[in-house]
């Protein structure tokens, strides 16, 4: 399996999601979230080449669109595609998530353009399951510890990913070397569900809050059916008009 998450950009541009809700404010999610979209997660060529943050997003219009009915399956080629033009062609090149994210609204993955993105803090509970609750899946970054990393490559999807008591510290570290983009579908009292190399796996909470290191709420009429709202109310209009502000000012 392969990887492809660079380490984080910061862009000041990036809308902050705190601009426009407090997570404090937002209705409380159900304990428990998670659509059963699918039973079969595409590996979308993660297992060839250093593509997550394409793969992540691919895995997310399937959810999306399998939400509301009408379940979109992207192809390799899709993912491949997008992957080389973000590398210019290297495709064991990695790339940041706010390179694809940006890529994801101006160009399009597979056809399908999302109207926008929010940055959030990571390595908050409350705020993931906000996300998910209120967009339907959330677009995860990790630096996955080295512990994670070992084993049968073919046995990662499958085994949940939490901190072994018997880990060394040197072990268990994050390490921005082993960065790693997946989607969150849901979350219950145990932790967070993931999509990451063609399986549905879980991440213990513990796991998930040291070692996420970006998290971005992305807005897709994939998923907001409405031109107005998302379906818990959120103000898609109003992000909309600051987005294409930020749009405006951005370098080509």
């Amino acid at each position: 399996m392969k990887l492809g998450r660079v380490h984080s950009i910061r862009d000041n541009r990036t809308l902050q999601l705190a601009d426009y809700i407090e997570v404090a404010s937002l209705p409380v999610p159900p304990a428990k979230e998670l659509l059963e979209t699918t039973t079969s997660w595409p590996m979308l060529a993660n297992n060839e080449f250093n593509c997550c943050t394409s793969a992540a997003a691919g895995h997310m219009v399937h959810h999306w669109t399998a939400a509301n009915q009408h379940g979109v399956f992207l192809t390799d080629a899709d993912i491949i595609r997008a992957h080389a033009h973000l590398t210019g062609d290297r495709l064991m090149d990695c790339v940041s998530m706010l390179d694809a994210l940006k890529y994801w609204r101006k160009t399009g993955i597979g056809n399908h353009r999302v109207h926008s993105f929010v940055s959030v803090r990571a390595r908050d509970a409350d705020h993931l399951r906000a996300i998910v609750h209120l967009f339907g899946s959330a677009y995860i970054g990790l630096d996955l510890p080295d512990f994670a990393m070992t084993g049968d490559p073919a046995g990662w999807p499958e085994i949940p990913w939490a901190i072994p008591a018997s880990a060394s510290a040197a072990n268990a570290a994050p390490q921005p070397a082993n960065g790693h983009c997946v989607t969150g579908i849901g979350y219950c009292e145990d932790g967070v569900y993931v999509v990451t190399w063609g399986t549905l796996k879980t991440i213990s909470w513990e796991f998930y809050c040291r070692y996420s290191v970006e998290l971005f709420a992305v807005l897709s009429s994939d998923w907001v059916r409405s031109a107005e709202v998302s379906p818990s109310g959120f103000d898609l209009t109003s992000l909309r008009q600051d987005l294409s502000l930020v749009q405006r000012t951005s370098p080509a």
